[in-house]
């Protein structure tokens, strides 16, 4: 269960980033991809060389960079959000295709490609096989939102029927179902307004406003999924363009923090809970990978300008979850 949202500033820079929810920890760390990072492809077994230098929030599964999400020195951007219930990957590799495991599109995507325009073309070739990494990495159950630092912005989801490409102009995701369902769904709260209504009169009894935030009533609430869709796009509908790319940081988590799930609200079939892991938020424009963690709600940055993006070893920052206290006297 996890939120994705795009926002641009006013000032012309792009942010894109996801809450990660989930009730366990998948060993995360930032990572830093450089240009010579030498990989070996898990469909064909050929070592390979990095085109386009990536940061992003992952794990190394060995020494390959398993990415939950990222950005590459471009400004391209991708997350990958559980699709439980509707996806399907194909289970033979196909040689006219290019052959991909779930777990390497974000890669692939951002070791490629620098827009959306570039992307396009190519993902008709993809096939996604149902290859485990290894016996004890279960296979992820995938849909991936992909942003470009000009703002635009696709879905690419595999189901049994089909591989869809939706152009997402609305800018966020969820989870399942799927991306058009989710948009044909939004028309059911055309009438959620964030200005008050006025005051009424029914039978000769004039009714007003009870307190503040009356407009916003209907707006659904809860975690599911389609109500975290539902809310996401309003909050963005609602807030505009930011004046610059600090006030869109601040915005930007205060909107995700509005979808993010806490201790006890969310629990498994295995007793478990189900929290918002970590929150990002990537400037397209400037290469910078902000975060804050569920233990640690200061925002953390690291620029991947300021790293040797030529050298041919994946650099791995410390996940900051202790909670960082600013103390003023």
């Amino acid at each position: 269960m996890c939120t994705a949202l795009t926002l641009q500033t006013q000032d012309g820079y792009n942010l894109f980033g996801r809450n990660m929810d989930i009730e366990f920890s998948f060993s995360q760390s930032i990572l830093l991809i450089p240009r010579n990072f030498n990989y070996t492809d898990n469909i064909t077994g050929k070592t390979q060389k990095s085109k386009y230098a990536i940061i992003g929030m992952g794990t190394l599964l060995g020494t390959y960079p398993a990415l939950a999400d990222g950005l590459n020195e471009k400004g391209l951007a991708c997350a990958g959000l559980n699709f439980p219930g509707y996806v399907h990957y194909e289970e033979n590799v196909l040689e006219d295709k290019i052959n991909l495991a779930p777990y390497d599109v974000i890669f692939w995507i951002l070791n490629n490609f620098d827009s959306i325009e570039a992307l396009k073309k190519e993902l008709p070739h993809i096939n996604i096989v149902k290859k485990p990494f290894n016996e004890s990495t279960p296979l992820p159950t995938l849909h991936w939102i992909v942003v470009d630092k000009k703002g635009a912005c696709i879905v690419i989801e595999k189901t049994k029927e089909k591989l869809s490409i939706y152009d997402n102009a609305i800018g966020v995701l969820s989870n399942a179902p799927t991306f058009d369902w989710h948009m044909t769904n939004l028309r059911q709260y055309i009438n959620v307004d964030p200005h008050q209504p006025i005051a009424t009169s029914w039978n000769n009894q004039e009714l007003s406003p009870l307190g503040q935030g009356l407009g916003s009533f209907g707006l659904p609430g809860d975690f599911s999924t389609v109500s975290r869709f539902v809310r996401i796009a309003f909050l963005k509908s609602k807030i505009g363009n930011p004046i610059n790319e600090l006030n869109g940081i601040s915005e930007f988590f205060h909107m995700l923090n509005n979808v993010s799930m806490v201790t006890g609200s969310v629990i498994t079939p295995q007793e478990k809970n189900d929290i918002t892991l970590y929150t990002s938020c990537m400037s397209q424009q400037k290469g910078i990978y902000y975060y804050t963690t569920y233990n640690n709600s200061r925002i953390n940055a690291i620029d991947m300008n300021k790293e040797d993006l030529d050298g041919d070893q994946v650099k791995v920052f410390p996940y900051l979850d202790t909670q960082d206290i600013n103390y003023q006297n």
